[in-house]
């Protein structure tokens, strides 16, 4: 009887070094597209509705659907997210992005990135206890793993160009005017 694996290849699926190829090929086409800044301005949204007896908060973007919530000491169930821990994941998906795209441009075959964002949190405010805590999420830390057959100073390269150009990390940077209107 024969093996069957010495007959049959394991099967390889792509890993992130060719997505990055095809990402970086996406991204140069679509750059001789559109050559002007104006042909990249879009408006991006996000609903939150907060209606029934949970209090739950059912946000969509776009197409997708998630739950936000908080814990049982501020009336919450725990079936989602607190807030603070969606903006962690928000800096944590851009700037992964953000690292793929540029190395998708630079052809920096990466097989992994990973970015892990802590802040910290306290919410004292909200029940009336004085607290000389930040009353915002602070201590924002993203750490980040980067793997791949490239040398150190390349991944360091990479790492320093993404921090500059993270669109998220620049808007937690700094301070922007939100309008609240009432409807």
């Amino acid at each position: 009887m024969t093996n069957t694996s010495e007959i049959t290849p394991a099967v390889q699926r792509p890993g992130l070094a060719q997505h990055l190829k095809d990402k970086g090929a996406a991204m140069r086409d679509a750059a001789r597209r559109r050559p002007a800044g104006a042909d990249w301005d879009e408006e991006v949204s996000a609903v939150c509705v907060a209606d029934d007896a949970t209090g739950v908060r059912k946000v969509r973007v776009g197409e997708w659907s998630f739950l936000g919530d908080g814990g049982p000491d501020i009336g919450g169930f725990g079936l989602g997210p607190t807030s603070p821990e969606l903006l962690c994941a928000v800096v944590s998906t851009c700037l992964t992005h953000t690292l793929l795209c540029i190395a998708a441009l630079e052809d920096v075959p990466l097989d992994r990135a990973e970015v892990q964002v802590r802040a910290r949190n306290n919410d004292a405010r909200f029940f009336g206890v004085p607290t000389d805590a930040p009353a915002v999420p602070y201590d924002l830390t993203a750490t980040v793993e980067l793997r791949g057959d490239v040398p150190a100073e390349t991944l360091a390269g990479l790492l320093a160009a993404a921090d500059a150009r993270c669109p998220m990390l620049r808007l937690v940077r700094s301070e922007h005017a939100v309008t609240l209107r009432q409807v």
